[in-house]
């Protein structure tokens, strides 16, 4: 099997979670087969001591 892997960021107002579904949903419109993801990295943007916005960075694997 061959496996490729590309790389996504997805962002949500919510939580990190649903930042990553956010990834994952807008990704399986146009990657085909995705069978794995691997969470790189977590961010978030604060305004006024409040977090705002959660951004999660992806490594999406899919096959052909």
């Amino acid at each position: 099997m061959h496996v490729k892997v590309s790389e996504l960021v997805g962002e949500s107002g919510d939580s990190w979670k649903g930042a990553v579904q956010s990834a994952i949903s807008e990704a399986s419109g146009s990657i085909r087969n995705i069978v794995a993801v691997e969470v790189v990295n977590f961010t978030a943007n604060v305004e006024n001591g409040k977090l705002v916005e959660y951004k999660a960075n992806l490594k999406v694997a899919h096959t052909d």
